[in-house]
């Protein structure tokens, strides 16, 4: 009788332990998409930012340490430039960014391949737009979200909106200054001239600072302008980015200026009102908005006999 005991004890437990596994392997794709689940749902620790502002904002965000690369064109702040380089945001070094094993790749929406190429390796990616004011706004707020920190997203959205509207109500009852925004020009004439109009950030920032684009009204973007349409148009200021990022002494500065000499009866070249801008954040739409629309009011309305 023991003998039977024992050998039906063995039996009973193989029978336990076979029914066991029948439940471990029916309940196993639930169990694995919990844990891909639980691992989504943790804030990314490794990302790549594909973009100068949301470089900018990740740091804005303190997120900086979870920053493992960004693009060639991501300079500030200054630790930005000490983060691994993954190349052009438009067409990124591939095998780069698969080496860093990044939980989250932030890239600007476009119409690259860029994001299906990363889906299909599995890489989590942030697509976001970022042309207009309202478009940083909401970067500021996904990608706070995204990472973990929505109560400092807040934050710093609030803080750029105030600032922004501060600004706004400085100017409300003053006239509007008639300005040309010149993103890109030939160096040494006026050939190739493009200018930002209705749409983009920078017309938004100068209708901010109390400014009024002349070129607003065009069907593109950034749209080409001719020596004619300076003329007709007449702008009363004229703010040239076309040298951003670059230093320049009083002779380059006039070298520089040199070919609008050629327009005098254009009156932002009468009075002296051409002014270049080698800040770099003025063509970066991140957390540096504010500032970006303070330096565009106080070129705008400086005084007509101030040179620059």
């Amino acid at each position: 009788a023991p003998l039977f005991h024992l050998a039906d004890a063995g039996v009973l437990q193989s029978f336990q332990k076979t029914q066991e596994n029948k439940k471990m392997k029916k309940f196993a794709p639930l169990l694995f998409f919990l844990l891909c689940f639980m691992a989504a749902a943790q804030p990314p620790q490794r990302i790549i930012s594909g973009a100068p502002n949301f470089t900018e904002i990740l740091f804005a965000l303190e997120l900086g340490e979870r920053l493992v690369a960004v693009t060639d064109f991501c300079k500030y702040p200054p630790e930005a430039m000490r983060k691994e380089k993954i190349g052009g945001y438009i067409n990124p070094n591939m095998e780069k960014i698969i080496s860093l094993h990044p939980n989250l790749v932030i890239i600007p929406k476009t119409k690259s391949e860029l994001p299906k190429k990363l889906a299909r390796l599995n890489i989590p990616v942030l697509e976001l737009p970022n042309e207009s004011v309202a478009d940083v706004l909401h970067a500021v707020s996904a990608i706070a979200e995204r990472c973990g920190v929505p109560a400092m997203g807040t934050h710093l959205k609030t803080q750029m909106e105030n600032e922004l509207a501060q600004l706004q109500s400085r100017f409300a009852d003053k006239p509007k200054v008639r300005t040309l925004l010149v993103v890109s020009r030939a160096p040494d004439s006026l050939k190739d001239i493009y200018a930002a109009a209705s749409g983009t950030f920078l017309d938004e920032l100068l209708n901010i600072a109390g400014g009024e684009n002349v070129f607003a009204k065009q069907p593109a973007l950034y749209p080409k302008i001719s020596r004619e349409s300076l003329i007709a148009f007449n702008p009363d200021v004229i703010l040239d980015m076309t040298f951003f990022n670059t230093t320049h002494t009083t002779d380059t500065m006039q070298t520089a200026l040199k070919p609008w000499y050629d327009l005098p009866v254009i009156n932002a070249v009468k009075h002296r009102r051409v002014y270049l801008i080698t800040d770099p954040s003025l063509t970066i739409q991140g957390a540096r908005l504010p500032q970006s629309a303070r330096l565009i009011a106080d070129l705008i309305h400086k005084n007509e006999e101030d040179k620059p």
